[in-house]
């Protein structure tokens, strides 16, 4: 071949490696913590940590998804309200929670001194799991997620799951189901995970509990073979210089609330 037309095929190379880097975007370099995993790490935290802590977890820890909690009858915080956007845009992924009603006993929480009872097992009845799941559905759909995304209903550990949970928890997933929006999950002890799929049916389930877990497990080796995520124990966690106390989890996917 000649000079000149080595030349010009070494530049038509180049050029086609451009464009093609071009065409697919922006790389990010993973973090030297995100190494290939059997599945996918997340983590929850009860309030929002800010804006600052989220974006220098996302640089640093192996997490890809994060819980994002609804404000919801027994967990009011409002603080991840309005943060789906600004989270996306950094990369994470979701778990969408909504605390219903739990069987806690004596718990009669009020929004205000003198309003009505807003989480109570005084409340757990087919009646307000229909109306609980209208709120989780207006709630998912006021903070911008896509129809088709899935909203875990968390059920705390209890000793045993009675029929009046089982008749909250019967009505909240079929009506979720019914208004056709967003699909149904459970997050729930793995104690208490097969009572209450034998209620919901196969929907996915994120269960607590279970020993050895670790983020180079699968949510099946919790012991619960139909769990799609997993839940360790909480604990402190420092990356990129800030620490906060989280339940880490693993996920089958990185986005277990995506559509």
């Amino acid at each position: 071949m000649r000079n000149g037309d080595a030349m010009r095929t070494t530049l038509a190379l180049l050029l086609a490696i451009f464009a093609a880097g071009c065409a697919s975007g922006p790389s990010v370099a993973p973090s030297p913590a995100r190494a290939a995993l059997p599945a996918h790490p997340g983590f929850d935290i009860d309030r929002y940590p800010g804006d600052a802590a989220m974006r220098a977890w996302r640089g640093a820890a192996p997490y890809e998804w994060v819980g994002f909690y609804l404000p919801a009858p027994c967990h009011r915080d409002p603080s991840w309200s309005g943060k789906r956007a600004a989270l996306q845009a950094m990369g994470y992924g979701f778990a969408v929670l909504y605390v219903g009603q739990q069987q806690f006993e004596g718990d009669t929480t009020r929004a205000a001194p003198g309003a009505p009872v807003v989480c109570s097992r005084t409340l757990l009845t087919a009646e307000r799991g229909r109306a609980d799941a209208a709120d989780a559905a207006a709630r998912t759909a006021a903070e911008g997620f896509p129809a088709g995304t899935t909203v875990f209903l968390d059920v705390e550990r209890a000793s045993r799951i009675t029929p009046e949970m089982s008749a909250y928890v019967t009505a909240w997933v079929e009506a979720l189901r019914r208004d056709g929006r967003y699909r149904p999950a459970i997050y729930a002890h793995r104690e208490n995970a097969p009572a209450l799929r034998a209620l919901a049916g196969a929907i996915p389930f994120w269960v607590a509990g279970g020993a050895g877990f670790a983020l180079d497990r699968t949510p099946q080796q919790s012991g619960v073979e139909f769990a799609s995520v997993w839940q360790g124990l909480p604990g402190p966690r420092s990356w990129g210089g800030i620490t906060l106390t989280v339940d880490e989890n693993v996920a089958a996917t990185p986005s277990p609330s995506a559509p």
